[in-house]
Formats: C-alpha cells, sequence, structure tokens
C-alpha cells in the first residue's frame, strides 16, 4: 500500500507505508466496514462473527487446486 508523501514537493513521488501503518490502516478498514452493516443492515453481532470466522478460516487455511487426472491425461497424448 502507497501513501502519499505530504511534504513532498513533487506530487509523483511516493513512500511506501511501514508494515504497522498497513496494519493501522487494515485494522481500521474492517472497524469501519462493520460499523457501516451494523448501521445499514439488520445484521446480528453473532452472524458477523460468524462471515469473520469464514473468511478467518480460509485465510488460515492453504489453497489446494486439484488439477485433477485429465490435465495429465492430456499431456500425454
Amino acid at each position: 500500500m502507497r501513501f502519499q508523501e505530504e511534504e513532498s514537493e513533487d506530487p509523483t513521488q511516493e513512500k511506501i507505508a511501514s508494515y504497522h501503518e498497513q496494519v493501522d490502516a487494515f485494522s481500521m478498514d474492517l472497524d469501519n466496514l462493520i460499523e457501516r452493516y451494523q448501521q445499514e443492515f439488520d445484521l446480528t453481532i453473532e452472524t458477523m462473527i460468524g462471515c469473520l470466522e469464514c473468511t478467518k478460516t480460509a485465510l488460515a487455511q492453504p489453497m489446494i487446486v486439484d488439477l485433477g487426472s485429465e490435465m495429465l491425461d492430456e499431456e500425454e497424448e
């Protein structure tokens, strides 16, 4: 994620945000999104937590792609 330097005279010059700034930005975005959904929708806290848990589980598990035996059969021909 890149943030524009405020003191820079060159408007095209950007600096890369530090890791902690990136974590803060992500956390604030999540907080804002949750707050928005609480105001705009009738979702219960339990439902939102369940959705977050599903996303957490998906992020924590490696992605496994099964190409199947069809791909291997095509290469042999």
